[in-house]
C-alpha cells in the first residue's frame, strides 16, 4: 500500500514505519523537520517530504501527485506547547487535519487513521471512562482533538470517507516527545539512564493513563487492517496503565537502584495531566478488532530501560 505518516519523523511515527517498510508498504514521511532523533534502518527506504500540513496548495499537490491508499494523520502540537503558541497549535492541529480530511475526499485515499487522546476528556468524568462520555478538556492540544474527531466523523457520515480514530493515552517511548504535559513520562527513564536523576514535575500522588509504544504501534496497525465491515464506529479508545508518579520512580528504581528521583511539581503541567482520567473501557476495540493490553508497568519499565541502554 501507499501510505503517508503526517508527523512522519516524530517518535511514534518512526517505530509504527518499521512494521510497515517489513511487510512491503510504500511510505511518505511529511514532517516540518527532516531528521528524527532516531535512527533506524527503515527510514532510508522511506520518502521523507518537508512540509507544513496548514499550506494548504503544497499538500493537496503532494497527495493528489501520491496517490496514497491511506494516511495516519498523527501530525499535531503537543498539550505544553499547544498552551505556549496557540496560534500554531490551531494551525497545525486544526487546520492541518481539516487539510488532510479534504484532500483525502478530493483524492480518493481509501483511508484515513487519526491518533486523538484521552486528553480529549476533563476531570471528573465517570471511571472506567466510556467511548462515548462527555468530552470537556482542560487544554487546547484536548480541544482540538476532539474537534478532530468530530470533524472526522462528519466527513464519514458526508461523504462515506473511512475514517478511523483511537484515542491514545500518553505515550511512553525512549524518545518520546518532550513538549506535552505527558513529557515526564519518557522523560523519566531517558534522564535516568542517560544522567541517573530525575525530577518531576507532577506531586509524587498524581497519576496519569500511560501505554507503552509497543502497545501504541500494535494498535495503530491492527485498527488500520481491520476490516470495515468489522467496525462499529469511528472513533475507539484503549485501556493502558495509570500509575502515580511515584509508583512510576519505584518500578524504574526497583531496576536502576542508584537513580535520584526528586518532585519538583509545576502547577500548569500537574494540572492538566490530574484532569485526565485514569481507567477506559475498551470494549469495542476489544470487540471489533481485537485489542487488549501487553504491557503493564515492570515490563514496560523493563523495556524502556532494555532500549536504552542498547
Amino acid at each position: 500500500m501507499r501510505i503517508l505518516i503526517t508527523g512522519g519523523t516524530g517518535n511514534l511515527a518512526c517505530r509504527l514505519l518499521v512494521p510497515l517498510v517489513r511487510r512491503g508498504d510504500d511510505l511518505t514521511l511529511l514532517d516540518v523537520r527532516e531528521s528524527p532523533e532516531t535512527n533506524i534502518p527503515e527510514l532510508r527506504q522511506c520518502r521523507t517530504v518537508i512540509g507544513d500540513l496548514s499550506a494548504k496548495d503544497d499538500f493537496f499537490k503532494l497527495v493528489e501527485e501520491s496517490s496514497f491508499d491511506s494516511i495516519f494523520h498523527m501530525a499535531a502540537l503537543l498539550s505544553g506547547d499547544a498552551e505556549d503558541d496557540s496560534d500554531r497549535a490551531w494551525k497545525v492541529n486544526m487546520e492541518g487535519t481539516r487539510n488532510v480530511l479534504e484532500a483525502a475526499r478530493i483524492f480518493d485515499v481509501g483511508k484515513i487513521v487519526f491518533t486523538s487522546t484521552v486528553a480529549s476528556f476533563g476531570a471528573g468524568v465517570r471511571e472506567p471512562v466510556h467511548v462515548d462520555a462527555p468530552q470537556w478538556p482542560v487544554s487546547l492540544y484536548g480541544a482540538t482533538k476532539v474537534a478532530g474527531e468530530r470533524l472526522g466523523v462528519y466527513y464519514y457520515n458526508r461523504f462515506g470517507l473511512d475514517f478511523r480514530c483511537v484515542r491514545l493515552a500518553a505515550v511512553v517511548a525512549p524518545r518520546g516527545a518532550p513538549g506535552g504535559a505527558s513529557g515526564f513520562c519518557s522523560l523519566l527513564y531517558r534522564e535516568a539512564v542517560e544522567n541517573g536523576k530525575y525530577e518531576f514535575y507532577l506531586k509524587p500522588q498524581t497519576r496519569a493513563p500511560l501505554i507503552y509504544v509497543e502497545d501504541a504501534v500494535r494498535a495503530l496497525l491492527d485498527l488500520h487492517d481491520a476490516p470495515a465491515s468489522a467496525l462499529t464506529r469511528r472513533v475507539y479508545q484503549l485501556n493502558g496503565i495509570g500509575p502515580s508518579a511515584e509508583e512510576m520512580a519505584a518500578s524504574l528504581k526497583a531496576q536502576l537502584p542508584h537513580v535520584e528521583i526528586s518532585y519538583n511539581p509545576d502547577p500548569v503541567r500537574n494540572a492538566i495531566v490530574e484532569s485526565w482520567p485514569i481507567e477506559f473501557d475498551a470494549s469495542d476495540a476489544a470487540r471489533d478488532w481485537g485489542w487488549r493490553s501487553r504491557f503493564d508497568l515492570d515490563q514496560m519499565t523493563e523495556g524502556m530501560i532494555a532500549e536504552l541502554t542498547r
